[in-house]
């Protein structure tokens, strides 16, 4: 139905890279799209390693979106933005030093959901004690329990803003060497943290020129650590703080879990036509192709 052509039913995300399937997979022609669910249920080392198939995107950027756990890279998302010189929280080097709100960025590193992300908030080096022990009780296992505490106690600690929160969703094409913000959205949350909806938005205009030159700077960090840098879809998340500056707070390094760029005003003043993210993709694979330049978006 749609846009689907054909399925594969696997009884787990890992048998993606069996023989049998690449096999599959290649007699199709087929292109991977990079996306979250791929990384938490597959795993990295299958992504980056064992994928024998042509792969739309930067596949070694992946796991710089990991700031803790066993998945971690010394050049992370927190280097990358730094690198770039965008607007970005205060961050702390030692629970000692807090002395104001603060997000402690742990994943949760255990489980089938190990890539779970829930940042708590607290407000003083005993505050953070206090939620570390609290975390660490909710292990299962005493092996839980330790990793718990050993990826709360490596996670980055950065300043918490209390502002409204809007998500640059860009695109970046080696095609036409141009970025593209195919749109903004916000997104609502259940009482404990997780996510229940997204709101696509649209950006004041005075400040469209400023989160395109933070997407051309993140690009340009990128392209310096790895070579040849961001391929297609990214998104900034960003904070609003008091002096209506943007910070950026997060990073996605794939597609992001955005599915309202398509209904916001911007790819339609560039195409005429609303595109979402998986339109933009194909479009931008068919481009290659024609012109010969396939391998300048895959890797």
């Amino acid at each position: 139905m749609g846009c689907i052509n054909e399925t594969i039913i696997l009884d787990d995300w890992k048998e993606i890279a069996k023989e049998k399937v690449l096999e599959k997979l290649l007699g199709l022609n087929t292109i991977f799209i990079p996306h979250r669910s791929a990384e938490v249920y597959s795993g990295y080392p299958i992504l980056e390693d064992s994928l024998g198939i042509p792969f739309f995107g930067n596949r070694a950027l992946l796991r710089a979106e990991e700031r803790t756990g066993p998945y971690k890279v010394e050049k992370d998302q927190d280097y990358l933005v730094k690198l770039a010189g965008v607007p970005i929280p205060k961050k702390f080097s030692s629970p000692e030093e807090i002395d104001r709100p603060v997000m402690v960025k742990a994943t949760k590193a255990i489980g089938k959901r190990h890539f779970e992300r829930r940042f708590p908030v607290v407000r003083s080096p005993e505050e953070y004690e206090a939620k570390c022990e609290e975390l660490v009780k909710k292990g299962r296992t005493e092996s839980e329990r330790k990793t718990i505490e050993a990826n709360f106690r490596a996670a980055p600690i950065e300043e918490y803003i209390p502002g409204e929160k809007i998500n640059l969703n860009f695109f970046y094409s080696p095609i036409h060497n141009e970025l593209e913000l195919l749109g903004c959205d916000t997104r609502m949350q259940f009482p404990n943290g997780e996510e229940l909806a997204h709101q696509p938005a649209s950006l004041r205009e005075s400040k469209i020129e400023k989160a395109f030159e933070m997407g051309e700077r993140f690009v340009c960090a990128t392209r310096k650590e790895f070579e040849p840098g961001i391929i297609g879809p990214f998104a900034l998340q960003t904070v609003a703080d008091e002096n209506e500056n943007l910070r950026v707070y997060d990073v996605s390094l794939r597609i992001p879990g955005s599915p309202d760029t398509e209904f916001t005003p911007y790819t339609g003043y560039l195409y005429g036509i609303s595109v979402s993210f998986g339109r933009r993709i194909a479009m931008e694979i068919k481009e290659a192709i024609l012109a010969s330049r396939l391998e300048e978006i895959v890797t």
